[in-house]
């Protein structure tokens, strides 16, 4: 880490081992996910700083003409320039504080806190920008970026607009965040680098080489006031709160509906032996293997535009329920028949195909749009009308999910193939109300499968009440 400049980012601080692999690094982006107070945000800004001394060590921006009176242009042209972004403007309070810890008083040409900037000398300009609006990030082309609790803020954030604002330049990224479940952040950016132990799948992972992927938890953080506190913690949270905030697993979830669900229990592997019998071999997560002949198929559908459109296929075998196959597509209409009379690609057509290879007792879809339903009933699918009780049909699906103490196993299953079923059933959540508790009402998102799965479950057992729940 030698510089030409005289600025040592290391000097005053002192680091634990896993914040000076994070310094060594030479990837373009660096990805930071880390447990609660574990020193992620405290290590990204100097990694952020040493990333700009970098820059300007090796003469990026070069040749430059500087503005003749920067006091008075509103928007003068730096000669680099780097954002650091966080969830909302209050929260991006934190990044200023331990910016304002690492930055040399001599290499700062002026701090405008009014319009959230910092100019250094030698014309390089340092923004703070809030997320909550991604469409308020287009700009020009960016030197480098540093997002902080990244994974509290929409896809649309990096995907839309940041990633090809560094793309210009070649710029470099800096993401310092605690997970919040299997969402786009999880997906997008840590699975484009190494496998690290956060829960994800090992074999997910792409492994590319601008990618670095760091992780540690609160316990790597020493301390000594900060692991007592932890213990204390550890000693009296629930389990999937000291799992997330602590350990820094993407696959467990505050305010998750379907709490229960995970998937080193319910994600299970089908392989289909003989179709004409629904004969099907399956291979459980404790590497077990059973061979099971379905005696029915049922349904549920959602009906979607610009939201998914949904069939969910569910394989019955005595009181254990399979999720076999999903169709889960955008912007395809329920029905279009060309000229000559022939259905062409649609959701009529697609959802024939899947009866054929089912053969439907029910399929229970949302009662919303009765001319959909009408169609589908032209076609011969067994449509029903399906009672949308969401609370009583949430606490359904949930007793299925609960592994039983007589058997040591659920009653719920979800094949491996059906990743949009497994992904929402991670990221399906109670709202929040302005105090950060949940309350009894689900989000209206991450629900298209899962209202699919609801409609199915809760009205098959519902017209079997051995079974019902309530």
């Amino acid at each position: 880490m030698s510089r030409t400049l005289e600025v040592d980012p290391f000097e005053g601080w002192t680091p634990h081992a896993k914040q000076i692999e994070v310094m060594e690094s030479e990837i373009r982006n660096n990805v930071l996910n880390c447990g609660r107070r574990g020193g992620k945000t405290n290590v990204g800004a100097r990694k952020f700083f040493d990333n700009i001394l970098a820059d300007m060590e090796r003469g990026k921006g070069l040749p430059y003409k500087p503005p003749k009176n920067i006091r008075k242009m509103k928007k003068p042209k730096p000669r680099l320039e780097y954002w650091c972004v966080s969830p909302t403007y209050a929260m991006s309070e934190i990044q200023q504080e331990e910016l304002s810890d690492v930055l040399p008083e001599e290499m700062i040409e002026s701090w405008d806190l009014s319009k959230n900037r910092v100019w250094l000398k030698g014309w390089v300009l340092i923004q703070f920008k809030s997320a909550d609006n991604p469409k308020s990030l287009v700009g020009k082309g960016l030197d480098g970026v540093w997002l902080d609790e990244a994974s509290k803020m929409k896809a649309e954030t990096w995907t839309g607009y940041l990633s090809y604002a560094l793309a210009d330049k070649g710029g470099w990224s800096v993401w310092t965040t605690t997970p919040e479940g299997i969402n786009w952040f999880a997906e997008d950016i840590v699975l484009r680098g190494q496998y690290v132990d956060a829960g994800l799948e090992e074999e997910q992972y792409m492994n590319d080489p601008e990618w670095r992927n760091f992780y540690w938890t609160s316990l790597d953080n020493p301390i000594p006031e900060l692991q007592r506190n932890i213990q204390r913690m550890i000693e009296t949270y629930p389990e999937r709160y000291v799992d997330r905030e602590i350990r820094a697993k993407f696959n467990v979830f505050h305010g998750q509906v379907y709490d229960e669900f995970k998937r080193a229990t319910h994600v299970v592997d089908m392989r289909c032996l003989d179709q004409s019998i629904q004969l099907y071999e399956v291979t459980y997560p404790d590497g077990s293997v059973r061979d099971i002949t379905f005696n029915r198929f049922i349904g549920g559908m959602d009906h979607g535009w610009n939201d998914p459109a949904v069939l969910l296929a569910i394989g019955c075998a005595g009181e254990d329920y399979y999720i076999v196959e999903e169709s889960y597509v955008q912007h395809v209409n329920v029905l279009v028949v060309n000229d000559s009379g022939q259905m062409e690609d649609c959701l009529v057509k697609r959802y024939l195909e899947m009866h054929s290879r089912y053969h439907f007792d029910e399929i229970w879809a949302d009662p919303s749009e009765p001319e959909y339903i009408s169609t589908y009933r032209k076609y011969d699918l067994p449509i029903k009308e399906a009672d949308n009780a969401i609370g009583p049909g949430i606490r359904e699906v949930s007793t299925l999910y609960k592994v039983k103490a007589g058997t040591s196993r659920p009653n719920l299953y979800v094949n491996r193939e059906c990743k949009n079923e497994i992904k929402e059933s991670e990221n399906y959540k109670w709202k929040e109300n302005r105090d950060g508790q949940h309350s009894e009402e689900a989000e209206d998102k991450n629900n298209h499968t899962q209202d699919s799965k609801r409609y199915a479950i809760y009205n098959d057992r519902k017209e079997d009440v051995s079974f019902a729940f309530g």
